[in-house]
């Protein structure tokens, strides 16, 4: 199994996606502690779980892994709700269109559950300058060799 392969399935698509909107968006995933601390205006977070990787089945390969994605929006509190949801827009879209990928011969083979959300929350506390919305999803990937 090759968990960065798996990883790299569902963040470069998302990191190519918000690096091509106008302005750019920074996306961090979850090798980088402390992000609220150096963080901009707005700025998206993606927390990637492996869950199960053991998983039997009736044949010999077990070569898959169940897991959870999280994608978090933080965007400027007091500007209202519309590019919070412009951007978690950004995040489902390019989560589904995983789906859509046609199975390869060789390589990993990412699919991903149904979407919850978005989600929205003023960041729980009225000193957080960031307004947050949230999607969340189960993922299965299959390493073909």
């Amino acid at each position: 199994m090759n968990f960065q392969a798996v990883r790299s399935k569902f963040e470069a698509p998302l990191a190519t996606a918000y690096g091509g909107l106008s302005p750019a968006v920074p996306i961090y995933f979850d090798n980088l502690s402390n992000v609220l601390a150096n963080a901009e205006d707005e700025f998206v977070h993606v927390n990637l779980q492996f869950g199960e990787v053991s998983e039997s089945s009736l044949t010999t390969m077990h070569d898959q892994i169940r897991g959870s994605i999280v994608v978090r929006v933080f965007t400027e509190k007091g500007k209202g709700p519309a590019r919070s949801q412009t951007l978690i827009n950004t995040a489902y879209t390019t989560l589904q269109t995983l789906n859509d990928t046609a199975k390869t011969a060789s390589g990993v083979y990412a699919r991903t559950g149904s979407i919850t959300g978005p989600r929205f929350d003023d960041g729980g506390d009225a000193q957080s300058p960031f307004f947050i919305a949230l999607i969340e999803t189960s993922f299965q990937a299959t390493f073909i060799s």
